[in-house]
């Protein structure tokens, strides 16, 4: 008896032993076959990007090269005038990086964690309040694509932001941008949005005046028509907000620039 229960057991041990070989050579195949698939998505990548840069980015680097011509253009047909950035109040150069794109001096034109950040502060919003294009992007928008709805033009955007990067200084991509942004009331430019909003040039605006104009260029034709509505005015405050988290005003600065109205070079009432 002592002997048959034995043997069944020595049968069940060698069965389970033998698979074990099968299952590594197993592993093994698919180890190598990811590794091969790895290697060949990494030579496909290699290859588009130096697609990209011979062939692709040369274009986009000589349409980028157009915009402060386009921007010049704009201007003049409007009657208004292109500003130096040394003559526009380092509170309004904060302020645009700070509301809109807060990343702009470490990014090469297109910022894909401020694309994951901008979304994930609007999912869990209430209202959308955060952008995800660089000035950069914006910029190439509103020069040269115009409309970015489709997915293509989107892809010339994207394109076109790294460019404008790669061609110009960020004081020079910052220059443009502020010259270029449409301010609502008909001011194209951040000399005419100074005039027109507070009857001042734009290197001497406040501190409040500087963030009221930096939130305007999200929605001109709205915020401009209602300067006090309560819209603008929390869009206001967002942009000060950001200011002072981005560490270019004090919290007191913010507080004094809160609590003093702004007055308007135009009837409001």
């Amino acid at each position: 008896m002592a002997t048959h229960d034995l043997l069944p057991r020595r049968t069940v041990s060698r069965a389970l032993v033998q698979p074990l070989p099968i299952r590594r050579r197993k592993r093994f195949r698919r180890l190598r076959r990811l590794l091969w698939s790895l290697l060949i998505l990494g030579l496909i990548l290699v290859g588009a990007w130096i697609y990209i840069l011979q062939v692709y980015a040369p274009g986009l680097r000589a349409e980028a090269r157009t915009v402060p011509g386009i921007v010049r253009a704009q201007l003049a047909a409007h009657s208004a005038p292109y500003v130096p950035l040394a003559q526009i109040s380092p509170y309004l150069r904060e302020a645009i990086v700070a509301v809109e794109d807060r990343r702009f001096y470490s990014h090469p034109g297109v910022d894909p964690l401020g694309m994951v950040r901008a979304f994930w502060i609007n999912l869990t919003a209430e209202h959308v309040d955060q952008g995800g294009s660089t000035l950069e992007e914006q910029l190439a928008k509103r020069a040269i694509v115009h409309d970015d709805r489709s997915f293509h033009a989107k892809l010339k955007t994207i394109g076109l932001g790294w460019a404008i990067d790669q061609e110009f200084s960020k004081a020079e991509v910052l220059e443009l941008y502020l010259n270029d942004a449409y301010y609502g009331r008909g001011a194209y430019g951040a000399a005419s949005a100074a005039r027109m909003y507070f009857g001042t040039d734009a290197n001497h605006l406040s501190l409040g005046q500087a963030a009221f104009l930096a939130a305007l260029p999200q929605a001109p034709s709205v915020f401009g028509a209602a300067p006090t509505s309560p819209a603008i005015q929390q869009r206001w405050h967002t942009v000060l907000g950001d200011m002072v988290s981005q560490g270019d005003v004090t919290a007191g600065q913010v507080q004094a620039a809160g609590n003093q109205p702004l007055s308007f070079a135009f009837p409001t009432g």
